[in-house]
């Protein structure tokens, strides 16, 4: 019984000094160990001898005892590292137990963790001190020996799953980076230059973020990468040396241009049409000022204000020429209305000579006054007009001597064109008696009103009669010659064709011209012809539409001559 006590005591004083590690020993252990209670009783013998060496256990280690069940709480720091530099062959195999199972604790922890690059050498040290502890003579420490183990075949099956792993990670690694290499050596075809560079950029980022590839082919793999990005950056830079020419090459033709439009800006003219030709000439330069590309950055802004404010200058010059003509054009229509007031303060007068010649002289002063704002150009006339018959109807109504003129003007007519008639019906068709019957009808004044338009198809048709028979008559150029005359007669006698006389001279002008400079060209075109048959038969060819052109022309001139006596 003593021996018992004695034994127990020396476990108390064990377990006083040891802290947490009895008390977290796993279910594990405490399943093994109340087995082993369970086991059945030993011989007597047995028994003896086993107490004998408890014995002798308790008595070797009954000093550390002492000094261990002194300590009321935790070791000291000067203990621990007295401890430590005691022999691991002076430890009790109680506290060898304790650093095994504490060694199977941070190797569990180990296991269960998240592996870094420091967890391999951890677990190497924890295995050179389980070596260092080496063999405990403790029925506990095959059981020890067994978790150990266990655990040791876990990490290396879960370090080697994870190399397996990693290796499969980084084939993968391979392949994305392989299909980025390719898309990178695509890019060299590309003909966009800074849209290649722009997703080179992008792949660098995208590998970049890949994880590694294995050893010996990450070289490899990044060459190859490298190498396309050089040719990529390789065409960048010709493509950006090819820019600063094509930008000096811009820069010489907006230079152009800008000379082009401040030859332009200050231009000024009264005339509308001169206007409108300068005006296409400005926004050509336009078009093409914004078809040329860019320009050196530092010529840029200078060049562009420069141009822009020339083309603001020229169309503000042109607004204020119109803004002129506008202000014009609204000081004659008031000058129209201000004459359209005094016909209406004349319409119902009943001096029928007196006022038809104060009307004339309205009318008259109308004609002079210059054009009026478009929009009123239609309306103004037409009220004039009608001021201007209100008199003239009541005139033709009332006054007996007026409608007296108009019957005879009607007869006159009438008369005209039953001669010309008459000499239709000749053989000879005598040209000069018809054009003194044409004038003959022309300058008779106003017929009834009721008799207008049946007078005016009449002389129609007598015409139209005229022109079909001398056609059968004349040749070509006295037909032309003949037809012109009639055309001019009738505008000569027309108070209102004025305008269309001038346009007519001025056609006929502008074609003189242009048949001069064709005869011209040809003159040109023949001097430089070598001798040679072909050369020979072109001469020919040149020359008949020479003849032919200074035939027209002399017959333009004729018309010419003929306008300027009307």
């Amino acid at each position: 019984m003593s021996v018992l006590k004695k034994k127990d005591g020396a476990k108390v004083d064990d377990d006083k000094s040891i802290k947490s590690p009895i008390k977290k020993v796993s279910k594990e252990s405490d399943s093994k160990k109340t087995s082993k209670t369970l086991s059945p009783k030993p011989s007597k013998s047995s028994a003896v001898n086993k107490s004998k060496n408890d014995k002798e256990k308790i008595d070797s280690n009954s000093k550390s005892s002492s000094k261990i069940s002194e300590e009321k709480s935790s070791k000291s720091v000067a203990e621990e590292s007295v401890e430590k530099d005691l022999s691991i062959k002076e430890l009790s195999p109680f506290k060898l137990l304790m650093k095994k199972k504490e060694i199977i604790k941070e190797l569990r922890v180990l296991v269960n963790g998240v592996e870094d690059k420091n967890t391999f050498n951890k677990v190497k040290d924890l295995q050179n001190k389980w070596k260092e502890i080496g063999q405990i003579n403790d029925a506990k420490d095959k059981s020890l020996w067994t978790t150990y183990n266990a655990l040791l075949d876990r990490f290396y099956d879960n370090r080697s799953i994870y190399f397996e792993l990693k290796e499969l990670d980084r084939k993968k690694n391979l392949e994305i980076k392989t299909l980025i290499c390719d898309k990178a050596e695509s890019l060299i075809k590309d003909s966009n230059v800074m849209r290649s560079v722009s997703k080179l950029n992008e792949l660098h980022s995208e590998f970049k973020h890949i994880g590694p590839v294995s050893k010996e082919k990450q070289n490899e793999i990044w060459d190859r990468l490298k190498n396309a990005s050089d040719e990529v950056y390789k065409k960048k830079k010709e493509f950006i040396s090819n820019i600063k020419v094509s930008l000096g090459e811009n820069l010489e033709k907006k230079t152009k241009l800008l000379d082009e439009i401040n030859q332009i800006k200050t231009f000024k003219t009264e005339h509308f049409k001169e206007w409108n030709n300068k005006t296409r000439e400005v926004l050509g330069l336009k078009d093409k000022w914004n078809s040329i590309g860019g320009v050196p950055k530092n010529s840029n802004r200078n060049i562009s204000k420069e141009f822009w404010n020339s083309f603001k200058e020229f169309f503000n010059n042109k607004s204020s020429f119109f803004k002129k003509i506008d202000d014009s054009y609204k000081n004659n229509l008031k000058l129209k209305k201000d004459l359209i007031e005094r016909v209406n303060s004349l319409k119902d007068s009943d001096q029928w000579e007196e006022t038809s010649k104060e009307i004339q002289s309205v009318q008259k002063e109308w004609k002079k006054i210059g054009k009026v704002p478009i929009k009123d150009k239609d309306k103004i006339y037409k009220e004039f007009k009608e001021v201007c018959d209100f008199f003239y109807e009541r005139m033709r109504l009332e006054d007996k001597d007026t409608i007296k003129i108009y019957e005879d003007n009607l007869n006159i007519k009438i008369k005209a064109c039953n001669d010309i008639e008459q000499l239709l019906s000749s053989d000879n068709f005598n040209q000069d008696e018809f054009f003194k019957l044409q004038v003959k009808f022309l300058e008779a004044g106003h017929v009834p009103k009721e008799k207008i338009d049946e007078m005016k198809d009449m002389f129609k048709n007598i015409i139209d009669k005229v022109v079909e028979k001398s056609s059968s008559l004349m040749n070509k150029d006295d037909f032309d010659k003949f037809k012109f005359i009639i055309e001019l007669n009738s505008l000569a006698k027309n108070p209102y064709s004025k305008n269309k006389i001038i346009k007519k001279k001025s056609d006929i002008i502008k074609k003189i011209n242009a048949i001069q400079s064709e005869i011209k060209n040809l003159k040109n075109n023949i001097y430089y012809l070598k001798e040679s048959v072909a050369a020979d038969n072109l001469k020919k060819e040149y020359m008949v539409k020479i003849n032919d052109s200074d035939k027209e022309i002399e017959s333009l001139k004729l018309q010419l001559n003929l306008i300027n006596k009307v």
